[in-house]
């Protein structure tokens, strides 16, 4: 149904995600999964223009009987990132868990909605996602996390979401 497989240049994510955009809006499919799917890059995007002062962007999305989405970028990584702004993860598992929690690293009044509402939908449609950051792979599954160490450390955050392509009601899960 939809392939699309590229490494860009960070500056080039906006107008990568309108022609993405277009195109998996084409997709047959119930219009709140096409919704998550579009929220999902949207999210993962926006961490990269945000948090990761990255200078390439790597893109893979596969819509077929299964859904995979996959955004990896060359930048600071997760744990860096808080340390800008003065909020100390002890290590990268927990800045990972940080992420996940909805803490931002924009404001401290404001929440991250990006991997936390993503690792909702998940877990929702019982899919997993895979979080590379340092020196800490986390797999989210099943309402649970686990850690591996990577070795070499993975420069950069990659984010890759799987699932089965299922009927969900977007709006009471992204509540």
């Amino acid at each position: 149904m939809f392939e699309y497989k590229r490494k860009i240049s960070f500056k080039k994510l906006d107008k990568e995600f309108t022609n993405i955009a277009k195109e998996i809006e084409k997709l047959k499919m119930s219009k709140d999964f096409l919704q998550f799917i579009l929220y999902t890059i949207s999210e993962l995007f926006t961490n990269v223009k945000e948090h990761s002062k990255a200078k390439k962007v790597t893109i893979q999305i596969e819509v077929n009987k299964d859904c995979l989405i996959e955004v990896a970028d060359d930048g600071i990584g997760l744990r860096k990132s808080y340390l800008l702004k003065e909020i100390s993860p002890k290590d990268d598992a927990s800045a990972i868990e940080f992420a996940l929690s909805g803490l931002s690293t924009k404001d401290f009044t404001e929440r991250g909605y990006g991997l936390y509402t993503i690792r909702k939908f998940i877990e929702a449609l019982e899919g997993k996602m895979i979080i590379e950051t340092g020196s800490t792979s986390a797999l989210i599954e099943k309402n649970k996390i686990q850690f591996k160490k990577l070795s070499p450390n993975k420069k950069g955050v990659s984010v890759e979401v799987k699932t089965k392509i299922k009927d969900i009601n977007f709006y009471k899960i992204i509540k």
